[in-house]
Parts: structure tokens; C-alpha cells; sequence
């Protein structure tokens, strides 16, 4: 049976997997893990393929580097300001010290003004007036993250002062002189607080982001790992009962036997196959969510403000980038029963032709991954709709051509198709159908009685595309959706350009409008019996 890949190693907190020394300028990887400046950029030219030394995942794809220098591509990576201070402060803490009076040795720190102190410095140090407030800690009960936490940035100008403010406008954190006058000028100028209390809020709905992300690839390589299950119990089946009839057939039979079994094994090989490499992809996929998770929970943790502000944008745009969704194969088959038929008359012929002697038969299946790629309507749909069948199917009851309106639960994705098979119609109801997508969540909708106009969405009529009720769009894309016959299918789907289209059967119609935003909620309204959804597919 083939095997999963194993899970990708972590190393040490804060020791680069190169040198294995504490990092020194630590770059964040695309994948998520970290490698110091000088230790990414030697990898880097050491190496015909640019990937991760714990991972394997590519650092940069290489047709994409360009012209870019090795340099220049490890100086483009962002720093983990985050692991920095916790690596400077770990140094700290492991290194002897003096005390500011250069008589005797440190034994505590100064939480607030960063100096260290001997016994007798100390007790002078809280007797001053201005540092009765100050925490001084013993050296021994400090930990790196206490004194990372601890650690104000100076202001880039003023060295003597510390950042306490930001300026939206050069996105720089500045101290209370600077505001005074090199940013005067500037519109707003926000407390340090409240920049910090913002990018906290981003952190943890990144935080959210990964973890629900991780939950559905988790139970989508569960899944996997069930049907490679399924699959090698159906090729042990199937071989069980060729071994019986082999048996009864003793010596005459053996070269039929060795054929039946390399044809059970081969009947199963491409799906394992298949399962297996998707299987290594999710897990390759989960391990770049997790370590990105790691990163945003360690800047989460972060007490030092600048990093925290510096490092969320970064974190935005990676997580932004992360491919968090699960569409697993719904056209692979697997072995679900494998039977050897004999033939009573040929018993007789046995030594003249075993070729006929047993009949491998495969019944095929589709893998049926349930929920994962499921496409089902909304609880918030028209007036006269009744949902059944786990939401997949949509009735109208009732007269007229209104509160027909269905809205898909999930966002729409690039390239996946969303499409339903018309099951039924009647005299009562219409000979054509409205479909599109809007761009308010299906929760938050107070649907239209009909499609027409709806002015937070693209809808495809049979003779023009009405765009947020607003705009419209002369095109023949939608001719087709009149007199659609039972069993039409009929279907939207978002490019990588997010233009909508519109199938129908299959087959593209052509462009209904251009750069919807994200997200998008296919929608149909109905002016026929019955629909019902169909799996979502990949559209090539």
C-alpha cells in the first residue's frame, strides 16, 4: 500500500536549520519557515532548485526570479521581527553582564529604561524620582519573551526618544517630537495604542483563518486516508476470491491466477496513486498554514509594538495568499467490487483455454468526498422556495414568477464551476431561468422578489446582463436559457480574472461581465419546478 508523506520537522524555536545556530536576521519563506539572511542566501547558491530545506517547497519559483540577483532575492523576503526580538532577547539573557557602574556584576534589569544594575545601582536607581515607577527585575527570573515584550523601539530621528505614535500617511512609527514637526503637516497622526490594537484585531482573524483552514484539510486528508482504506479492503476482497477460485482449479489454473491478481492490483494502483499524491499535496498545503500560524500567533504574542504593526501587513498579504481551500478529485474510480465469473461449460475446456477461464469484472465508481465539495442553497432563499435533500435541491411551490430565488451557502472560487440540473417543470410555472452571482453574503441578503434589477447583483437574463440593477448589458450570452428541457444543466463560473460565465450543458456561453469583486454567491432564480445542485467542478 502506498504511504503518505511524512510530516515536515520543525526545528528548534529559534536555531536556523542550516546552521543551527540562533538566527541572525531571520527570513520569513514563502512556506512559512525561517532561515537567517546569510544562511538563505548561500542556500540559495548552493542549490539547483530553490527549496526549502525542511519542506521542500520552492523559496522562489525560478522563471519568476528573472533577472533578480540571489541577493536580491534573499533581501526581498520580509524579517520576522517577531523571532528577532525574541532571539536578541534569549542572548541577551545568556550573556554576563556589568553593571552600569563597571564595579560589579549585573544581577537585575531595568524593564523600563533597559539598563542593568548591581544590588546597590538598583536600590539608587528606585530612589530617584523619575524611575520610582520603573520595574526592575532580577536577571535569573527573566525570560526572552519578558524582555522582548519589554523592548521600546527609539525613534529613527530622535534617538533619545520612543516611537508612542504612527502616521498612517509615511507609515512610519514616530515620537512625540517628530509629530511636532516632521510630520506636522500630515493629516492624522494615531497613537501607538490604537496602531497596535488595529493590527491585533487583523492578527487574530488571521489567526481564525489558518485554523479553520487547517480543520478542513485535516478532514479532508481523514477522508483520504479512509478511502486509500477502502480501496486496498476492495483489492484484498477481490484477490480473496481468485485465490478461491485458483484453489478449485489446483495446478491448471496457476497462470490464470497470477494474471487475476496483477489485474486486481492494477485496477486499484491508479487511484491509490492519484489519492496518495493529492494527499501529499494537502499535507504540504497544511504544513505552509501551519507554520504561517505559528508566525501570526508569535507576532501575536509580540510586546513590542513596532513589530507587531511591521509584521501584520506581511502576515495579510501571505495568508491572502495561502491556498486554504479543499477540492478534492471527483472523477477518479476505485475498485468497489471485483467478482470472478466462471463459465460452468468452460470447466471442461480448462486445458485448451485458460484465457477464458475467469473474467476479471470492475465495477467503477466515483470517490464521494460528501460535504467537502459539496454546493448547496442557502437557508435565506425566496418566499416560495422549499429546500430538501441536505439543501441540494430547490422546489418552487406556488404561482407566479416571484420569491424564486436561491443563493449558494459558499463564496464562489476561480475556475470552479457552480451549476444545477433542472429536475422538473409544469404548466404552471415559466419556460426560462435568471442566474448570476451577487456580491452580499446570502446571511445579510434581503432578497428581491425576482432577479431583475437586484442592485447587488450581476444577472443573467436571456437577452441582456443587468449589473447591481444599474447597468446594462446588451449580449446574447444568456439566448440559451429559454426552454431549457428537463435535465438542462445550467451553471456560472468565475475566471482567474473573476469575469463571470455562464454554462449551460457544459458549454461556455462567453462572458456575462467582467472583475466581480470578492466574494461572490452564484445565484438562480427559478422559474421552474425543481433544480438541483450539483458537485462543484474544476473547469480547466
Amino acid at each position: 500500500m502506498a504511504t503518505a508523506a511524512p510530516p515536515v520537522p520543525e526545528p528548534d524555536d529559534k536555531d536556523c536549520s542550516v546552521c543551527h545556530e540562533q538566527y541572525v536576521q531571520p527570513k520569513l519563506l514563502p512556506c512559512g519557515h525561517l532561515l537567517c539572511h546569510h544562511c538563505l542566501l548561500s542556500w540559495l547558491k548552493s542549490q539547483d532548485q530553490a527549496l526549502c530545506p525542511l519542506c521542500r517547497c520552492a523559496i522562489i519559483d525560478l522563471k519568476e526570479r528573472g533577472q533578480k540577483s540571489w541577493q536580491d532575492v534573499a533581501d526581498g523576503f520580509p524579517t520576522d521581527l517577531a523571532m528577532a526580538d525574541l532571539v536578541a532577547a534569549h542572548r541577551l539573557l545568556k550573556q554576563s553582564h556589568s553593571c552600569i557602574c563597571e564595579e560589579a556584576a549585573a544581577t537585575c534589569l531595568c524593564l523600563t529604561c533597559g539598563d542593568l544594575f548591581c544590588e546597590s545601582c538598583r536600590k539608587i536607581h528606585l530612589k530617584q524620582k523619575v524611575a520610582r515607577n520603573h520595574t526592575v527585575e532580577d536577571l535569573t527570573s527573566l525570560t526572552a519573551d519578558k524582555v522582548a515584550g519589554s523592548q521600546h523601539a527609539a525613534c529613527a530621528v530622535h534617538a533619545d526618544k520612543t516611537t508612542e505614535l504612527f502616521c498612517p500617511t509615511h507609515g512610519e512609527s514616530i515620537c512625540q517630537l517628530c509629530a511636532t514637526s516632521r510630520h506636522r503637516s500630515c493629516p492624522e497622526v494615531k497613537e501607538m495604542e490604537e496602531k497596535v490594537k488595529d493590527a491585533r484585531a487583523v492578527l487574530a482573524e488571521l489567526a481564525v483563518t489558518l485554523t479553520e483552514g487547517e480543520a478542513r484539510l485535516d478532514k479532508a486528508i481523514q477522508q483520504l486516508d479512509a478511502r486509500l482504506a477502502e480501496t486496498e479492503k476492495q483489492t484484498k476482497k477481490a484477490v480473496a476470491e481468485i485465490e478461491a477460485v485458483c484453489a478449485r482449479l489446483e495446478k491448471s489454473i496457476q497462470d490464470c491466477r497470477h494474471r487475476l491478481n496483477a489485474l486486481a492490483h492494477i485496477a486499484c494502483s491508479d487511484v491509490k496513486e492519484a489519492v496518495t499524491e493529492t494527499k501529499t499535496c494537502l499535507l504540504q498545503r497544511r504544513g505552509k498554514l501551519t507554520t504561517h500560524k505559528h508566525v501570526v500567533q508569535r507576532v501575536q504574542e509580540a510586546k513590542n509594538r513596532d513589530t507587531v504593526t511591521t509584521m501584520t501587513p506581511v502576515m495579510q498579504t501571505r495568508v491572502g495568499n495561502l491556498d486554504c481551500s479543499v477540492i478534492l478529485p471527483s472523477g477518479a474510480k476505485v475498485v468497489s467490487k471485483m467478482t470472478v465469473v466462471i463459465d460452468a461449460e468452460a470447466v471442461t475446456r480448462i486445458e485448451k483455454e485458460l484465457s477464458v477461464l475467469g473474467q476479471t469484472k470492475v465495477m467503477s465508481a466515483d470517490l464521494d468526498f460528501g460535504p467537502v465539495t459539496a454546493f448547496c442553497f442557502h437557508d435565506n432563499h425566496g418566499e416560495n422556495i422549499v429546500l430538501s435533500n441536505d439543501k441540494q435541491t430547490a422546489e418552487r411551490r406556488g404561482f407566479g414568477n416571484r420569491g424564486g430565488i436561491v443563493v449558494a451557502s459558499q463564496p464562489m472560487m476561480t475556475n470552479m464551476l457552480y451549476e444545477v440540473i433542472l429536475d422538473r417543470r409544469d404548466a404552471f410555472t415559466g419556460q426560462y431561468m435568471y442566474t448570476g452571482a451577487t456580491t452580499t453574503p446570502p446571511e445579510a441578503l434581503t432578497l428581491p422578489p425576482h432577479a431583475r434589477g437586484w442592485p447587488s447583483a450581476v444577472v443573467i437574463n436571456i437577452s441582456y446582463v443587468d449589473v447591481n440593477g444599474g447597468q446594462t448589458l446588451m449580449t446574447d450570452v444568456g439566448q440559451k436559457l429559454a426552454n431549457l428541457p428537463v435535465k438542462s444543466r445550467v451553471g456560472v463560473m468565475l475566471d482567474n480574472k473573476r469575469s463571470l460565465h455562464l454554462y449551460i450543458n457544459g458549454d461556455d456561453q462567453g462572458e456575462a461581465a467582467p472583475s466581480l469583486p470578492d466574494p461572490c454567491f452564484a445565484f438562480f432564480d427559478l422559474y421552474y419546478r425543481q433544480v438541483t445542485a450539483l458537485p462543484v467542478r474544476r473547469i480547466p
